[in-house]
């Protein structure tokens, strides 16, 4: 009696092509929705020959002066006039920052919930007896490895409190399908 089961090692190759692939098309499909904020849109190249020296002319120039108390320099040496001369410096990029910083983690924002909705489905389609545990097992572990990808982008930008909801909704999500599916 012959059995056309192909080797463990092709089996476990088709699965993490599946996990892969899965991730990457949710990728693209997040990459569609909402497309990255370019930081050239907010913060333009900045043309200029010289920065600027005081707090005056940055200002008029766009920029915000970070002013800082200099180290006690040696009187004697001849850099000393030059460096009390100037207390701070002019960082021309500090205004468009915000701006492109609130634009990606709004954007991190909607990727999360695409993310971790299209890993549901990938998991709930996963539970569904489909005729091959190869298939099965492919979105199921696809669908977690999407509510980690999601919940990587978004952790930065999330708050310790949505942090700790993300985790326990995760835990409990997996402590759930282990026990209705993986019964001993």
């Amino acid at each position: 009696m012959e059995t056309n089961t192909p080797p463990k090692f092709v089996r476990w190759a088709l699965m993490l092509g599946i996990v892969i692939i899965l991730n990457v098309f949710f990728t693209v499909i997040v990459a569609l929705a909402y497309p990255s904020p370019e930081y050239n849109d907010y913060c333009p190249n900045i043309q200029q020959t010289t920065a600027p020296a005081d707090a005056i002319t940055c200002d008029a120039q766009g920029g915000v002066w970070n002013s800082y108390t200099p180290s006690s320099p040696d009187v004697s040496a001849p850099s000393a006039a030059k460096s009390m001369s100037s207390s701070g410096y002019c960082d021309m990029y500090a205004k468009c920052q915000k701006p492109y910083q609130a634009a990606v983690d709004h954007r991190a924002l909607y990727a999360f919930v695409i993310m971790v909705g299209l890993g549901v489905v990938a998991l709930v389609i996963g539970l569904i007896p489909l005729g091959s545990s190869i298939v099965s097992s492919g979105l199921s572990y696809g669908g977690v490895l999407a509510f980690i990808i999601g919940s990587m982008e978004y952790w930065g930008s999330a708050g310790n409190w949505i942090r700790l909801g993300i985790s326990t909704v995760g835990l409990v999500a997996l402590l759930y399908i282990g026990w209705r599916r993986f019964r001993d």
